[in-house]
């Protein structure tokens, strides 16, 4: 009885990257944007052991805000 052999295997390769039609983020994505950076590059944010800065707060209930608008403007 013969084996099957396969071939090698087929290369990995990624995901398609998907872009919104304009090429930019959404307002609610350049709010979280917004946000992430700057959590990620402060000192007083990144430290477990305090709480976000006043300036990440700030950022997070704009996300907050633009979200609520635009499931305000939904069709229902």
């Amino acid at each position: 009885m013969e084996e099957r052999r396969d071939g090698p295997p087929e290369p990995v390769t990624r995901p398609p990257v998907i872009t919104s039609g304009a090429g930019e983020l959404s307002p609610l994505q350049q709010a979280y944007s917004a946000y992430v950076t700057h959590a990620t590059k402060c000192d007083d944010c990144r430290d477990l052991d305090r709480s976000a800065c006043d300036i990440a707060g700030e950022l997070w209930r704009a996300y907050q805000a633009i979200g609520d608008e635009a499931y305000r403007q939904m069709p229902r």
